[in-house]
């Protein structure tokens, strides 16, 4: 069972969307659209946005769906006197995944003016540079636009401090082999799946009301999720990611997270050990229910299910991570199947919770 063409097309507009942390602007624009009939839409100063389904009766204990809706991008630090601008990060990228890569840099006027990461060819690369393979640190390099002097750069380009960037690459989707490429994976695919979710319980009576969150600067510390997590107040939550596969780095008896595997819910990883119980009544549920899932123990990485279990009184959450490959870099690749699965096992944990459910956690 693989998702639908309309569920690819939803994915596809969510990773193409500019919306690097603290700029989500564009990513919510696209998300409305797409979640429009679902209930009440409401939107922070933080750029967090809450769909409250529309069947809830605000006296029910709350399921919160949350996704961040951020990705990894760039942030103009300074303009150099040859046009050239200097960048800080907004999340992490390894250095390798960055140099000649396209980039978008928003300027003063609100356009996205293309524009490339430096590489240094090789001809003017020193001994030692050669010797390192030629991988220079994220705080070398720059962004060429094509200006050719700070003055056309700020004056033809309208390039200033403190404007966003990200990656220019663009979704495509080859549907014979059900392969996504594209970046912004970590979180858009899980934003698709809140709103899909949320969509397959359309009319559905319920136990517990539900509120689906696309919470903002996950990549910069789960900043949004702060402030969203207090709007939402859940009492228990399912967290989805788009999650780093290890398919293609790990031996075979350590995959953890493969793609056409369904989802990855992880026991812990260094930001959060997830509720045990709850985290052990999914992957039951899961099984009974057919549902492929992978279960993981993460020796790194971090994500919202952190904060949405220690900021109210311990709220019971699981991770849902739609297996993604090369993450945090400009191409990444994921599969309708493994979203679909995903988006599967969020319904039957949300039909299946009541208040005593929730208490037994």
């Amino acid at each position: 069972m693989v998702a639908s063409e309309k569920n690819m097309q939803m994915i596809m507009e969510l990773a193409d969307a500019f919306g690097p942390s603290g700029f989500e602007d564009d990513v919510l624009a696209v998300a409305r659209k797409w979640a429009d009939g679902l209930g009440v839409i409401e939107e922070d100063h933080m750029r967090n946005l809450y769909i409250h389904r529309k069947e809830n009766t605000g006296n029910k204990p709350v399921i919160m769906l949350d996704a961040h809706s951020d990705e990894v991008g760039f942030m103009i630090h300074s303009i150099k006197p040859n046009g050239t601008l200097r960048f800080v990060t907004l999340g992490r990228f390894s250095n390798i995944a960055l140099s000649s890569a396209d980039v978008l840099v928003r300027n003063a006027l609100g356009e996205y003016i293309p524009g490339i990461i430096a590489a240094k060819p090789v001809h003017f690369m020193t001994a030692a540079e050669r010797a390192n393979g030629g991988v220079p640190e994220i705080s070398s390099l720059v962004i060429d636009i094509g200006a050719t002097s700070y003055d056309e750069a700020v004056n033809k380009f309208h390039i200033r401090i403190g404007e966003p960037g990200v990656p220019a690459t663009r979704c495509r989707y080859d549907a014979e082999h059900d392969v996504l490429f594209g970046k912004g994976f970590d979180c858009r695919v899980g934003c698709a799946a809140v709103i899909e979710t949320l969509r397959r319980l359309e009319g559905v009576e319920l136990p517990c009301d539900v509120i689906g969150v696309l919470s903002s600067q996950e990549e910069v510390g789960e900043r949004g999720c702060m402030v969203s997590v207090k709007h939402a107040n859940p009492s228990i939550a399912i967290v989805f990611e788009g999650c780093p596969a290890d398919d293609t780095f790990t031996e075979p008896y350590a995959i953890q997270t493969a793609l056409r595997k369904g989802p990855m819910l992880r026991f812990m990883d260094v930001s959060v050990i997830c509720s045990p119980r709850y985290q052990r009544y999914v992957l039951d549920l899961a099984e009974r229910e057919g549902i492929p899932a992978q279960a993981s123990v993460r020796e790194g990485g971090g994500n919202n299910g952190a904060i949405i279990n220690t900021a109210l009184d311990g709220t019971p959450v699981v991770v849902a991570g739609v297996p993604v490959r090369y993450i945090h870099s400009m191409n990444c690749i994921t599969t309708g199947y493994d979203f679909e699965q995903t988006v599967r096992l969020a319904e039957a944990t949300v039909r299946a919770m009541t208040p005593e459910q929730i208490a037994a956690f």
